[in-house]
């Protein structure tokens, strides 16, 4: 009998496919390598906890997408409409040409990201790219050149179309190659989820305050200077001379010197207070492969869908609530506290949104607080002008729905890439980033050049100053009431069908320690030496899955061991010496 034992057991191993370097070796030689190889990993899978300075450095280096993107938001149609006197038609090609660019470099920015591999590192060289050439783009655009449509001369009217294009689309393409690299790094900074926790809250912390910080500024510079701060109910039409444009001109470019530097500055703790400290292996499947299995999957597919619809009614109200308060409640010198409003409500009920998810769940909160923002756009509708405190309401109230905003869906995010590891093996961070920003952007094209074209509609003329049509002032209040609210409401219907609640959630962490940590095999090793393990492809979509069952057939060897005979213990000795081998050698190699 034990003669029959040992035949079977030579017999499983001269069925097995191992590599050269493993062909003359007895069996106990490989698995005593890689146990020292588990070891190892075990040890390089738990590396030294990230210090807090190295989670504030990481923090400061945030703030460039969120607060540009904002400046952009808010000031971005005001200063070509009212300073380079642009018509609408033509902001509306800039601006949706702008995100129709990120349509390219986002997805495609995460792939380069994706397969970069130097002596840096993975995200480092994109990031000192990027810190260098962005802030040079993003002042570039807030130059003001000479106004267009003013002298006739056609020629020069192109060229300072053309200007401000390129300008904008250099601006994203800059910020697209800063924002994706950086978060993406998030999963190589640590193998240590607290970590990544820590640093993705301090990453969100620093976003927010310095987006209050750096709207703000830029607002108080350019209203100290700006001309239609003038504009107030009754139709006051004050005359303006040519030193006072050219110092508004100038004030633009002040605030965007700051904001610059700022950036810069960020940049710089980027590239030197972020480490690579973990190595992942990826697959390196096509960019198309990557993009299916990404947009296959049905969770990522409704909570982006989901954000997408959020984020344009949002960002609606965003881009018209200068031009609302000037021109539909006349109220033109609030417009900058009107936006600081908006943003400082929003960062102070971020922390009591994120109690709120903790208790009752991510999914819960989403919906609850949009709900809000229903009755205030409505009432944004018709509110009387010259009201203050109608006016600082309504901004408040806003503040309190886009706190939600900006925190559930990116605090959503990382639960649908752990479910989609689950399921899958791989967790392709920048991919799911990358395409999430873009959507994110593609919102705030779409709701800037909507708004522009319902403002040509409506007949707005760059020329005037202050002297616009009545269907101007009920176009912007249409602008940010009814649309907004259509769009949230599409939102909140696609967030009911999204799976991923707390009791799922809960779900998931036991389903990652099962498979991923009680089983011996840490993270770092299920993204690298295990992504080679028992691959089983789906023709059909391309993915890839993963079915790894070594330690239920150890536990059944345990069990024959203690328990069973005959031919039963002999079967599950075979089984679990070809999946020890098979495990073991693949890792090793």
């Amino acid at each position: 009998m034990d003669k029959m034992k040992q035949n079977q057991k030579l017999n499983s191993e001269s069925d097995l496919k191992v590599p050269v370097q493993y062909e003359n070796k007895k069996l106990s030689d490989v698995e005593g390598e890689a146990d020292s190889d588990e070891d190892n990993r075990r040890q390089l899978a738990q590396p030294p906890r990230l210090s807090v300075c190295r989670k504030i450095l990481f923090g400061l280096a945030a703030p460039p997408l969120q607060m540009t993107s904002n400046i952009c938001g808010f000031f971005f149609s005001i200063f070509l409409l009212e300073v380079v006197k642009m018509s609408p038609v033509y902001v509306s090609i800039i601006t949706f040409s702008g995100r129709a660019w990120d349509a390219i470099t986002d997805p495609l920015v995460g792939q380069l990201v994706f397969r970069t591999d130097t002596r840096l590192g993975r995200t480092k060289p994109w990031l000192i790219g990027a810190s260098l050439m962005g802030p040079v783009s993003f002042f570039l655009m807030w130059i003001g050149l000479p106004a267009i449509n003013v002298d006739g001369d056609e020629s020069k009217n192109v060229q300072t179309f053309f200007y401000y294009f390129a300008c904008y689309l250099a601006y994203c393409a800059m910020i697209t190659c800063y924002h994706v690299p950086y978060t993406s790094s998030t999963v190589l900074i640590s193998n240590n989820p607290s970590d990544k926790d820590g640093a993705t809250a301090s990453r969100i912390g620093f976003e927010l305050i310095f987006t209050i910080i750096g709207s703000g500024v830029f607002g108080v510079i350019i209203s100290s200077k700006r001309v239609n701060e003038k504009c107030q109910a009754g139709g006051l039409k004050p005359n303006f001379t040519e030193e006072q444009l050219f110092q508004e001109r100038q004030s633009y470019m002040i605030a965007a010197g700051i904001i610059s530097a700022i950036y810069l500055i960020c940049g710089i703790f980027a590239i030197f207070g972020i480490k690579e400290r973990v190595k992942d292996t990826f697959r390196q499947d096509s960019f198309f492969k990557n993009i299916r299995c990404v947009l296959t999957f049905k969770p990522y597919l409704l909570l982006m869908f989901a954000f997408l619809f959020m984020s344009l009614g949002i960002q609606i109200v965003q881009a018209n609530l200068g031009l609302y308060t000037t021109h539909s409640v006349k109220l033109s010198s609030h417009m900058s506290f009107g936006i600081v409003t908006v943003l400082s409500v929003a960062v102070l009920f971020v922390p009591f949104w994120y109690k709120m998810a903790d208790m009752f769940g991510k999914k819960k909160i989403f919906m609850c607080g949009l709900i809000p923002m229903f009755p205030c756009l409505l009432f944004a509708t018709f509110m009387p002008a010259d009201s203050l405190i109608c006016y600082y309401s309504v901004c408040a109230v806003s503040g309190l729905s886009i706190s939600v905003a900006m925190l559930m869906p990116w605090s959503m995010l990382p639960d649908v890439i752990d479910d989609y590891y689950v399921k899958n093996g791989e967790r392709k961070e920048s991919v799911f980033y990358s395409l999430y920003v873009f959507f994110t952007k593609f919102a705030s094209g779409i709701s800037l050049a909507l708004s522009q074209l319902a403002l040509y509609a409506s007949g707005y003329n760059s020329e005037q100053t202050c002297d616009q049509p009545e269907s101007v002032g009920l176009a912007l209040r249409y602008l940010v009431g009814p649309g907004p609210v259509v769009c949230i409401a599409i939102s909140m219907l696609l967030m009911c069908f999204y799976p991923i609640d707390k009791a799922y959630r809960l779900k998931l962490n036991d389903d990652l320690i099962k498979k991923f940590g009680v089983s011996g095999k840490s993270l770092e090793l299920s993204k690298t030496a295990a992504s080679e393990e028992y691959v089983e492809s789906d023709e059909n979509s391309g993915c890839v899955s993963y079915n790894i069952d070594c330690d239920k057939a150890r536990a059944s060897q345990v069990e024959t061991d203690s328990g069973g005979s005959g031919d039963s213990g002999n079967g599950s000795e075979t089984k679990s010496t070809d999946c020890l081998l098979s495990h073991r050698v693949l890792t090793a190699s």
